[in-house]
């Protein structure tokens, strides 16, 4: 008995910006890699502390500098157009002058790119698809980097040039963080990695 070789599978339609910007919300997180969405695993509590404690803190820079605004994932850093790409860094902050032109009601990707981005680090995430999104940022001019390790419990700070990143500090416990962009923005490590029991 022979078996019918299956049916071809149609080839999956690549997203475009329009049909972004036409569709409905999301709620999962994922990145847009040259049209096809890929969705990341489900954060784990730890990971979603470390990005509310990353998120406060610059909240409470926001309020006592009117510097800029903190966002938190998910929202789409815009790539490219076409072909159609962006990012979800997990908490970032823009200045004033790259937000300008938006409103809380806007849901397009951002554009220009926040000058600052904190990843959390996850075992399960590659090195090279970290490398790649940190290349990504690096094109759309995000000035720097902050590459949060859960494991270790450190900071590794980095200068995003259209070169690549330079790694240009590495903090841990009991250490502060100085922000390359913001001068007057300071963190403590202890303060990032304090979990509530």
């Amino acid at each position: 008995m022979t078996v019918a070789p299956a049916p071809p599978q149609a080839p999956t339609k690549l997203l475009t910006y329009a049909d972004y910007m036409a569709e409905g919300e999301i709620n999962r997180r994922y990145d847009i890699i040259d049209g096809e969405r890929i969705f990341m695993p489900q954060p784990t509590d730890g990971h979603q502390e470390l990005a509310l404690n990353i998120a406060e803190l610059l909240r409470a820079y926001q309020r006592k500098t009117k510097a800029g605004r903190a966002m938190i994932a998910p929202c789409d850093v815009l790539i490219t157009r076409d072909p159609f790409r962006t990012r979800q860094p997990d908490v970032l902050f823009v200045s004033n002058e790259r937000y300008r032109g938006r409103t809380p009601q806007d849901a397009s990707p951002w554009s220009p790119a926040p000058e600052l981005v904190a990843e959390i680090l996850s075992p399960s995430e590659r090195r090279g698809i970290r490398l790649s999104k940190i290349a990504d940022y690096c094109a759309v001019d995000v000035k720097e980097c902050w590459l949060v390790s859960p494991q270790a419990q450190t900071v590794e700070v980095l200068r995003l040039t259209p070169g690549g990143p330079e790694r240009a500090a590495l903090h841990g416990a009991g250490e502060t963080l100085q922000s390359l962009t913001f001068e007057d923005l300071t963190l403590a490590l202890d303060d990032i990695f304090h979990i509530e029991d």
